[in-house]
Parts: C-alpha cells; structure tokens; sequence
C-alpha cells in the first residue's frame, strides 16, 4: 500500500535551535518561579494554587521544546509527511508548480504567522496577505519552497532546496512510473457469448480459424526484450528531460519576477551589508526581550523596596500570600503575556507589559506604605 510505502528521502530542514527554545525557555523560568514562590514563600489555597501553575507552566515549556524540536519532513511518492511528536500530517501532492518565494530582503513577500515568533512558524499562514498556506519554516530563512497540495499549497524552508526539488523530482518520476504500469496492464478478456445471445447462426458468416501462435527462438526473444528495455529508457530519459525542463523554467520566472539584491553577486561588500542587518537585528532582539522583561524587573523592584525601605507581611499570614500571588501576577506572568502577545497580537504588547508595571508600581506603594 501506498501509505505504507517508505519514504522517498527525508528532507533536512533549516533549523534554528536557540529561536525556537526562546519562547519555552522564558515560560519555563517563570513557571519554575511561580513553583518556587508556591512551596518556599506563599502557602494555602494561595501557595497551592501557585505551585499548580507553576507546574502546569514548566510542563508545557518542556514539551512545547521537544515538539519544536522533533518536527521532520519525509516525501513519500504521492504525499510530503510532516511528523512530529503526537502527530503527523499529510499533504497529498497535486499537479501544479512548485515555486520558491522570497520572504526576507529585498522584494521580500509579506508573511503573516498563525502560530510562532521570533523567525520561525508552524501550521496556517498568510501569505501576501490573500492566500492561505501551511507553512513549516523553523530558521529565519530568506526563500521558502511553495507546494501544490490537497490542503493548499505547503511552504517548506529546506536546508538545502535542491535537496527537496530533487525528492519531488523523484516521487514524480515514480508516479509516472506506476501510472504507465498500470496503462500498460492488458485488459480483462471479453465474456464468452452464449449461444441464446448469439446472432442467428445464417447471419454471420463463417470465418476460418487463426493459425496457432509460432513460438519465438531465443534470439528472437531476446531482440524483443532488447528493443522493450530500450523503449523504456528512452522514456525515463524524456520524462527526467521533461522535469528538469519544467523546473528550470519555473525558477528562471521566479528568478525573473524576483532579481536577487546586487549585494548577492559581490564579494567584499556582501559581507559588510549583511553585517549591518545583522547588528541591527540583534540589537532590536535585545529591545523586543529587555521591553517583555520589565514587568518582571518592576515586580523585583518593589519587592526589593519592600524588604528594605518597608514591611513585608509576615510569613505565612493572609496578606503574604496575597501578596506574593500580586508579585508573581504583577511580574513573570505579565512577561510571559507580553511574550505570547508579540508573537500572535503585537499591537497590545505596550497595553500588556505597561498594566504590569502599574500593578508593581501599587504594589511596590502598598510594601513602603505612606
């Protein structure tokens, strides 16, 4: 069966580890500390319900990293599969072409994410904001390789593209393969004609019998297979002619419709201008991180204020516990929506982290007091 059919090749995607453990790693160490503020400061329903939270943040860090990081992508002979841990997806291929598209640099293509952050993504997309895509992009590559498939075309971020147009290249050459096997099978015979259904026998007239088939020498045996294996390699070559025909007039339109940026064809200055974004990109990496962070450092500071201009409520006490769940709401909870903010709804991201601060800034005045 087909579905049991191995896959063809596995395709190496382009993969950016500290990118997609970013977002866990953050969650993570906000869930360890609502675990630790849960067991060693708060108690009661309060401290409970910390360290719930707590757990529930810390599991679902470690498992959204070994998720991200098992995605892999086979090409089967009539299906692109991507699998990954408690689940796989298949895209059934359908005709059409396969197109690379830039989404980085110049020219670059709009690309809006459903699910990621910080350069990768999973699952729906849209692309130029008016076609709905499945997307598979885990670095922040500048092309992508466009799919014709049964669920929309599919975007795949190879690590080497030639790599994946050859796999296509491949499960299409098999498919022609098995659809001229199965046209080249010979017909059922036709049902022997009973003599009820018969013409009358004064009808018809009387033909003679064939002459029995004259069984073929071994040369002539082995000329018909001879000339038979040479019919079929002559269509494996025009096919394989055919496919790269076709391949190479899609990525010169491509290549045509998109020119490549002049920094490409230039060695010296090529590294300067890539050098530049590069400095530029880390710099507002540091912005975007120090910004989602400031809740967290407000609710530190308050507390730290509170240790050493004011009162903190004894240990254990109502009032400790309510206000060592503010801190924890105040600081890496709010991080940690600002983060999931940026990454599916930017343009709260102020209103997240500045409602954070307030929070510390009250909290912070009810430890100094006056």
């Amino acid at each position: 069966m087909a579905d049991h059919a191995p896959p063809i090749a596995g395709i190496r995607l382009a993969r950016s580890v500290p990118r997609l453990l970013v977002v866990p790693i953050v969650v993570g160490v906000a869930g360890a500390a609502a675990l630790a503020t849960g067991l060693l400061v708060a108690g009661g329903a309060v401290g409970i319900a910390l360290a719930v939270l707590g757990g529930v943040l810390l599991a679902g860090a470690i498992v959204g990293a070994l998720v991200l990081l098992s995605v892999h992508v086979d090409v089967e002979e009539s299906a692109v599969v991507v699998r990954r841990i408690g689940a796989t997806r298949r895209y059934v291929l359908t005709p059409g072409p396969v197109t690379r598209v830039r989404v980085r640099g110049a020219n670059a293509s709009r690309l809006r994410l459903r699910f990621g952050a910080v350069g990768w993504g999973i699952g729906g997309a849209r692309l130029r904001d008016e076609e709905q895509i499945e997307l598979v992009r885990l670095a922040r590559t500048r092309t992508m390789i466009l799919i014709p498939t049964d669920r929309g075309r599919l975007a795949l971020a190879p690590a080497r593209d030639e790599d994946l147009l050859d796999a296509l290249s491949r499960a299409a050459r098999a498919r022609q393969r098995q659809e001229t096997a199965t046209s080249a099978m010979p017909a059922a015979a036709p049902e022997a004609v009973t003599p009820q259904a018969a013409a009358p026998a004064e009808a018809e007239p009387i033909s003679e019998p064939e002459a029995p088939p004259v069984p073929m020498t071994g040369i002539e045996r082995a000329l018909l297979e001879e000339r038979l294996v040479r019919e079929h390699a002559d269509e494996e070559r025009a096919a394989e002619e055919m496919a790269a025909a076709m391949a190479a007039s899609a990525m010169a339109a491509e290549a045509a419709a998109e020119p490549p940026p002049p920094t490409d064809i230039v060695v010296h200055p090529a590294v300067a201008a890539e050098a530049a974004p590069s400095r530029g990109t880390a710099r507002r990496r540091v912005a975007a991180a120090s910004f989602v962070l400031l809740p967290t450092a407000g609710a530190a500071i308050a507390l730290a204020l509170g240790v050493t201009m004011g009162e903190i409520p004894e240990a254990g006490s109502d009032v400790a516990r309510i206000t060592a769940l503010a801190l924890v709401l105040a600081g890496p909870a709010t991080s940690i929506g600002a983060i999931m903010a940026l990454a599916w709804w930017p343009r709260i991201v102020g209103i997240v982290v500045a409602g954070g601060l307030a929070a510390a800034v009250f909290i912070g005045r009810s430890l100094v007091g006056g």
